[in-house]
């Protein structure tokens, strides 16, 4: 769908600002060109708090989702453990390997978001035990993050989702099964990782929401206080560790709405928000070029930065200038759209999320960079991360 205004895209003004914690990106050949992006456009506020929690967030740098892989679920019903059925190479990516993770490092991504769906790893009765193969794997993989000196977030995925197993959502309509189940889970994770240090962050849930329910948001608003009064009571270091409470739907503008409440903690000033950035959803998830009412092929025009920056405005007004930090806990797009737009789309969001404090986590199910050695970038994202790193300077040279 073509879009009026005026274009983002600018020959005399180039978009360029570095990271220097990640200088030693190794990025393939032929992707180092600048892009010509109009950065006065890209708001930034000037007012972040200068608090603990925000430098911590700011210390998570980039990161990058490992999706399609632990978080993997089938349709089988409301089953149990799922005895083998169901792995991490379920949706037809290979296992996580030490390699890879190290390659994401040498990419320059600090952060590596952990999908997880325990849903068919897990017994249905009472004590919902958890499969020992599978938190073990889990534990494995978190563990070659951390020997990396990366930071980790470890969350309950596809357990909320629509799928047959699925059981979050059930929620809306017998909270008090679902928060058994909820806090069952979630103890038995805090207690195997305890005495893993700070670069471990747990998240409650992914874009959970309960439109069904009488009260949606005191369901997630209880659902997300269960969270973070379970994992404090395991004790060791989740009496202080970093958690992530999720928005509803992680969506900012449903997240920014008035009923939705922050949880309270014991600990002080431990708490971030995870939203996540798909906008506008025509151009990031629709690939039906057919569809004149949702889709959009190209991406930078005066009205689509516009609708970016009032957006971020609005985060930061509700929970940034309040103390509370944000992690964006996926943005991405699909494949099929215009290779300047998405290069662009990739640069302006990852942009406007460092203006604002916020630890912006790619979504990559292996699109973006292969699974298999040697883990070759996609062109678009090599390009927006090419421009995140010259501190200035034409890499070229």
């Amino acid at each position: 769908m073509k879009r009026l205004g005026e274009s983002i895209f600018s020959f005399s003004s180039l978009f360029v600002f570095g990271i220097s914690c990640l200088a030693a990106l190794a990025l393939p050949t032929g992707c180092q060109s600048f892009s010509e992006i109009n950065v006065e456009r890209i708001y930034a506020p000037e007012n972040i708090p200068d608090s603990e929690q925000m430098k911590f967030v700011a210390s998570m740098g980039l990161g990058i989702n490992i999706g399609n892989t632990l978080d993997c679920i089938m349709d089988f019903g409301k089953m149990g453990i799922s005895n083998g059925h169901v792995d991490e190479s379920s949706w037809g990516n290979p296992r996580i390997t030490k390699e890879y993770i190290i390659a994401l490092k040498n990419y320059g991504y600090k952060t590596i978001r952990l999908p997880v769906t325990w849903a068919q790893h897990q017994k249905t009765s009472d004590d919902y035990l958890i499969d020992e193969a599978w938190i073990s794997r889990v534990v494995e993989v978190t563990d070659w993050c951390l020997e990396q000196g990366l930071f980790v977030i470890v969350n309950l995925h596809h357990d909320g989702g629509t799928s047959e197993a699925s059981w979050i959502l059930d929620a809306a309509n017998d909270y008090n099964s679902v928060a058994k189940r909820f806090s069952a889970t979630w103890k038995q994770i805090a207690e195997r990782f305890s005495n893993r240090d700070d670069h471990l962050i747990f998240e409650a849930m992914n874009e959970v929401g309960f439109d069904s329910a009488s009260n949606p948001y005191k369901v997630l608003n209880d659902l997300n206080q269960l969270f973070v009064d379970t994992v404090r009571a395991t004790g060791g270091n989740n009496s202080t560790r970093y958690l992530i409470f999720s928005g509803y739907y992680t969506d900012i503008e449903k997240t920014c709405n008035a009923r939705f409440k922050i949880p309270t903690d014991t600990a002080q000033n431990r708490l971030l928000l995870s939203i996540h950035y798909y906008t506008p959803s025509a151009f990031t998830i629709s690939e039906d070029p057919s569809n004149q009412y949702w889709y959009q092929y190209s991406w930078g025009s005066y009205a689509d930065i516009m609708e970016m920056n009032n957006l971020f405005k609005m985060l930061h007004a509700k929970f940034i200038q309040k103390g509370i930090p944000v992690v964006m806990g996926e943005y991405g797009i699909v494949q099929k759209k215009d290779s300047r737009s998405r290069s662009a789309w990739y640069t302006a969001v990852t942009k406007i999320c460092l203006n604002f404090n916020i630890c912006p986590v790619l979504w990559d199910t292996g699109n973006e960079i292969s699974r298999y050695a040697p883990f070759e970038m996609k062109r678009d994202l090599a390009k927006a991360m090419n421009i995140m790193l010259k501190n200035g300077e034409d890499i070229e040279k």
